[in-house]
């Protein structure tokens, strides 16, 4: 033990996170309350011996261990694997440290950062589509973007490589039963945090909340984790209806023979009479839940606002 803890550094003062790093959900803690936490700790420590100082850090160093990642401070891990879904989507595959997990909640998600070639730190959020108790390893599902700064870092990973991440965040609370039917509005890889969800309810014998994603896609072909939501549609409380943008007339046609007979297709996209037509009026037993781009939100939004929704009755991921 005196060796490990030789060769522990000092603790470094927190770095303050970046405005990015803010959901802008009202987490509990937020990234900027676990800052003002660690800078507490910091100058505690600061005033510490060394005996004192050996002790801290030794415990600090178990808790990440046992944690996985840590909501303080990046954790440097390493790519796995990688596995394409789509020509621009892919899941990733990080390990984390032998028996441990991330200890996330449902709908939780962590933040990835790297340095720019400017010297500017660039964050993003992401959340894992792994079981919320899987050990050892987590699964992140993320499109690349042609000019994204991020996509550009991502898209130079290979297996072995590393990458900084830390949490989990998120303010989303589920319990069971306590709303009659969930409805999920979600395009491309805002379909992430709705796994865990659709998980969480179709695998708890004793939950009969009723699930009906509304899942926006350009084209059959870019409909991710179709396989799990095709398993899911075995249980009776969920069930999918995927709104298809594309009006390419080759890619509707490549679409219908990739159709199964029991997918529900609606051809066009997410729109206000679609809405409509998919939720029931508002009532205080039926939430909505709502993740996709930052337009797509916007969008969706407003028009749970024109039917009547008022906000404590949607959460947006």
């Amino acid at each position: 033990m005196a060796k490990d803890l030789e060769a522990l550094p000092d603790l470094e003062p927190p770095v303050k996170p970046l405005d990015s790093e803010c959901c802008g959900n009202g987490c509990t803690p937020c990234v900027f309350d676990i800052y003002d936490e660690e800078m507490e700790q910091w100058q505690k420590f600061c005033a510490m011996s060394g005996e004192e100082r050996a002790a801290f850090l030794s415990k600090e160093k178990q808790s990440i261990i046992v944690d996985g990642l840590s909501q303080a401070q990046y954790t440097s891990l390493t790519v796995t694997n990688i596995k394409r879904v789509t020509k621009d989507t892919f899941i990733y595959q990080f390990s984390i440290a032998p028996n441990s997990s991330l200890n996330m909640n449902v709908g939780q998600h962590l933040i990835l950062r790297f340095k720019n070639g400017d010297g500017t730190m660039v964050t993003r959020q992401y959340t894992p589509i792994s079981r919320l108790n899987q050990t050892d390893y987590f699964e992140v599902l993320i499109k690349l973007y042609h000019d994204g700064i991020m996509s550009q870092y991502i898209g130079q990973w290979s297996v072995g490589s590393h990458a900084e991440w830390k949490g989990p965040f998120g303010s989303f609370t589920y319990t069971p039963n306590k709303y009659e039917k969930l409805t999920m509005l979600a395009c491309g890889t805002g379909i992430s945090p709705m796994v865990q969800v659709i998980r969480q309810v179709v695998e708890n014998e004793d939950d009969e909340t009723r699930i009906h994603l509304v899942y926006g896609c350009k084209t059959h072909y870019s409909i991710l984790q179709k396989d799990f939501l095709d398993e899911c549609t075995q249980f009776w409380n969920f069930s999918v209806l995927y709104a298809l943008s594309s009006c390419s007339i080759q890619e509707v046609q490549e679409d219908k023979g990739l159709l199964k007979y029991a997918d529900k297709v609606h051809h066009g996209r997410i729109d206000l009479e679609l809405i409509r037509s998919e939720l029931p009026p508002p009532s205080v037993k039926h939430r909505v839940l709502i993740c996709g781009t930052k337009s797509f939100d916007k969008d969706m939004i407003n028009y749970l606002f024109k039917l009547g929704y008022p906000k404590n009755m949607y959460f947006k991921f």
